[in-house]
């Protein structure tokens, strides 16, 4: 006779089924980026914002976003805040499509705006309570203290005292209190002294090691480099590059510093016959010069004349990003015709 077998449980959960929605689960947590920008555009009457812009960032990723003033950095930064809305495409943050108007995704966010400005009769502390009260609740008092000490900022003192380097110290505290899971950041050292500045960047290196995702829009070309793995380039609302630092560096032109015996006199570089080359500097005993492509023809020439030693100097970041400027001819002028109430033009 055989055994009858023991009903099974309906309030227990088949373990392959939790197996299996766990893997979906977890394949999806891959798939969701934490932010995405897909084909966004933003006219002000007939001027141009943004056009067309396409990108997304990791999770975990400090992404930089550079452009000289104009280019639409702000513009884009404020589509992704939900604060203007956009002519055309859209913006997901965590997964979640940005409605323009409402609060999306807010509590998990720290921004800190280009312009960031609070109540001037109110103490640093006592504004930065009533900006975290708005999402955060009191969780975030110690925080506050944390990162007040890091940055040497006294919080008792009312915000209308303070100069601007530390206003905008009360700024990056507002931005990082919650430690949130994205940090959209524009121009955050802006005004303050390199000290300062370092301690920006640490915090920023903190975040993401801890998951969080930063958008870093800044000017300081030589802090985007310090603290970015991939970054878009700006121009006139346009994206002409989307590439890692290094590779923005490695395209631009290197340098070669040459010094040569001593009692020789430094040669006559012939650029004419060596396509791609530039003269930087030359003194009476070295050559400092500019190079793209491969080096061979330069040291071939080398050959010739006794040199002393040769140095190779780093293409730095805001070399480079001068170089794709004069590179990429500015987009052509296109007229838009009106598809709504005109906007102020300095928004970009």
């Amino acid at each position: 006779m055989r055994a009858q077998r023991k009903p099974r449980d309906s309030r227990r959960p088949n373990p392959v089924s939790i197996k299996i929605t766990h893997d979906k689960k977890l394949k999806a947590s891959f798939l969701v980026k934490a932010l995405e920008v897909t084909s966004l555009t933003k006219w002000y009457g007939s001027a141009r914002g943004i056009e067309d812009l396409s990108f997304d960032i990791a999770k975990g990723e400090i992404f930089g976003y550079l452009g000289p003033n104009g280019s639409g950095k702000t513009t884009t930064i404020r589509c992704l805040m939900g604060l203007l809305r956009p002519t055309s495409g859209q913006c997901r943050v965590l997964g979640e499509r940005v409605v323009p108007g409402r609060a999306t995704q807010h509590t998990r966010i720290g921004y800190l705006p280009g312009e960031f400005s609070i109540w001037p009769r109110l103490t640093a502390r006592r504004s930065l309570r009533i900006l975290a009260r708005l999402g955060h609740g009191n969780k975030v008092d110690k925080r506050q203290e944390e990162l007040s000490e890091r940055l040497d900022l006294a919080l008792g003192r009312r915000a209308g005292a303070l100069s601007k380097g530390n206003r905008q110290k009360v700024g990056v505290v507002y931005a990082f209190q919650h430690q949130p899971d994205v940090l959209i950041l524009d121009e955050p050292t802006i005004g303050l002294d390199p000290l300062v500045r370092q301690v920006v960047l640490e915090l920023i290196r903190e975040s993401a090691e801890a998951g969080a995702t930063v958008l870093l829009s800044s000017h300081d070309l030589s802090e985007v480099a310090a603290v970015c793995g991939r970054a878009a380039i700006l121009r006139e609302g346009r994206l002409v590059e989307l590439t890692s630092i290094s590779k923005i560096v490695r395209q631009g032109q290197r340098r070669l510093k040459v010094w040569f015996a001593t009692g020789t006199q430094a040669p006559h570089l012939p650029v004419e016959q060596l396509p791609g080359v530039r003269l930087i500097q030359q003194d009476s005993g070295s050559l400092h010069l500019a190079y793209q492509g491969s080096i061979e023809q330069v040291l071939k020439w080398l050959a010739q004349y006794p040199v002393d030693r040769i140095s190779t100097p780093e293409t730095s970041l805001e070399e480079a990003f001068i170089q794709y400027y004069n590179k990429n001819p500015p987009p052509s002028a296109i007229t838009h015709r009106d598809t709504g109430p005109k906007e102020a033009a300095d928004e970009q």
